[in-house]
């Protein structure tokens, strides 16, 4: 299924997760949301990174919404008229969704499976973090983190870096020269794209690259993740937007994410 001319890739979770721990040739794996696949219809540069990854799968549930606009004929108008349908689908025909568009794949879990199963085998890899010197929080965090995961997971086998862009060479080096065989970046959007492409091609020993966002945010505790009920429900989102800080800066993405990407779905079918 395609959203602003992106494949997404139909795949299966337990499928893809498989696949990527077999480690046997490089592999980049993205899970775009509404809001990325925004930013790709005004950022060629940007639309370009995204159609390197080998792997796209569908993370937020709005992308659910697109998909059932883009699977129909209707008139643009009679599509506007059906959206109330199509959200009560996301929360009561979701199995059926599933089997019509394939399983959402949340950047959070993959991590976490990822993460468990590096620690069974030992597997090198490698964590580039963002480097925002302005967020003081986040620099403590950064500080304890590799303890912190040591902590929860003492048999982890990795490389930490803050990826300041004028140490960018000497990280990649060090990349290169390490038994790493995996990236998790935590960069935001776009950053985290370039990254990948640079380091990919240098480091042949890299055999998968994930961009997660806040996953690790989770294991140390400086984020505490929606409780269970809340992903079941797909409510995570609300969940974030009533304990996060920044509510404003949250409410922007969330219209971002759901009025408008709703509205450019609509306005592009022909």
């Amino acid at each position: 299924m395609k959203i602003f001319n992106i494949n997404i890739i139909n795949i299966k979770y337990k499928d893809l997760f498989n696949e990527i721990i077999k480690f046997k040739k490089q592999l980049i794996v993205f899970t775009p949301n509404p809001e990325i696949l925004l930013k790709t219809k005004t950022d060629n540069e940007f639309k370009s990174m995204i159609e390197k990854a080998d792997y796209l799968t569908a993370d937020w549930i709005g992308l659910y919404i697109g998909f059932q606009i883009n699977d129909n004929k209707y008139w643009k108008i009679i599509n506007t008229m059906l959206l109330p349908i199509y959200f009560i689908k996301l929360f009561f025909s979701r199995g059926k969704l599933y089997e019509k568009y394939w399983e959402r794949i949340c950047w959070s879990d993959l991590t976490k499976d990822l993460i468990n199963h590096l620690n069974k085998t030992w597997e090198k890899f490698t964590i580039i973090d963002l480097h925002n010197p302005s967020d003081l929080k986040k620099v403590k965090s950064q500080e304890k983190f590799p303890s912190l995961i040591k902590s929860k997971f003492e048999n982890l086998n990795f490389d930490y870096f803050i990826y300041d862009e004028s140490k960018k060479e000497s990280i990649i080096d060090n990349i290169k020269n390490s038994d790493s065989k995996i990236v998790f970046s935590t960069l935001w959007m776009k950053k985290q794209e370039k990254s990948v492409i640079e380091i990919m091609e240098k480091c042949w020993n890299i055999k998968l690259w994930l961009w997660i966002w806040s996953s690790f945010d989770y294991f140390t505790w400086f984020q505490k993740r929606a409780p269970s009920i809340w992903r079941k429900l797909w409510l995570e989102w609300l969940y974030r937007l009533i304990t996060w800080p920044k509510k404003i800066d949250r409410l922007k993405r969330l219209y971002n994410a759901i009025f408008v990407f709703i509205y450019e779905i609509i306005k592009d079918k022909q």
